[in-house]
């Protein structure tokens, strides 16, 4: 094992300490999606800035200590690497497929799932974020739909539909920050009214509602005739569930 690859173990056991297991796949999979930009960033760079890789070896060849900066104390190799970096982030994100880790926190009430609990849900009929590579609008005049532009290259729009006192521009600009940062934006059961109707704490399942877990993948949970129970321990309407 190399010695990059010993530091990168390192810093990645540390990164995931007291961590469950699906805290550590969320971890490992916004790791993989650093890999991707790096590797799509290095191909751009060279595609764009060939010169500069030639300029980096006669440079090696005269004095490896001796380094050209930009006024700002950059490299001009690393400024023009990091512009590099920014374009491979919008091909990356702006991928209606790229399967994404969760925000931290939801975008209406801004708490954790640990603080909640419960499931992370990102779409209802009636309320819900994604990507488009359309602008939408309209639609029901109490769940209206509603488009954001996240980038104008490639075009990518952030489309949103609900009531418009739970779209605040707090919650818009959440779900923004979490795109603009390669995570899933998502919101509570409490946020989404699958609570339970005595205790108000979440249901064990939430009908209707597409379903994210912590490793990035997502999936639906139908609408079925029988009563789910909730997570409150102290509720008369409390059943255990397996998960």
């Amino acid at each position: 094992m190399s010695k990059y690859r010993k530091e990168d173990n390192i810093n990645h056991n540390k990164t995931i300490e007291g961590f469950t297991e699906y805290e550590v796949k969320a971890v490992d999979l916004g790791g993989e999606i650093e890999k991707k930009i790096e590797k799509l960033a290095r191909t751009i760079h060279a595609d764009k800035f060939s010169e500069e890789y030639v300029d980096e070896t006669r440079k090696k060849r005269d004095d490896l200590a001796i380094n050209n900066s930009a006024e700002n104390g950059i490299s001009v190799s690393e400024d023009t690497y990091l512009l590099c970096v920014e374009e491979a982030k919008k091909l990356i994100f702006s991928d209606l497929e790229l399967q994404r880790p969760p925000a931290k926190t939801c975008i209406f009430c801004n708490k954790s799932i640990k603080d909640i609990g419960g499931r992370r849900i990102t779409a209802q009929k009636f309320r819900g974020v994604t990507l488009s590579k359309n602008k939408t609008g309209g639609g029901n005049t109490k769940y209206p739909r509603q488009s954001l532009e996240l980038f104008s290259e490639p075009i990518t729009f952030i489309c949103f539909w609900g009531e418009k006192e739970k779209w605040t521009e707090s919650a818009i600009m959440s779900a923004k920050n979490a795109y603009l940062n390669g995570k899933q934006p998502w919101f509570c059961q409490i946020c989404g009214k699958r609570k339970c109707d005595k205790c108000a704490t979440p249901i064990n399942y939430p009908m209707g509602s597409d379903i994210l877990y912590d490793d990035g993948h997502s999936s639906h949970a139908a609408i079925l005739p029988f009563n789910p129970g909730c997570i409150n321990t102290d509720c008369d309407n409390y059943k255990y569930w397996e998960n």
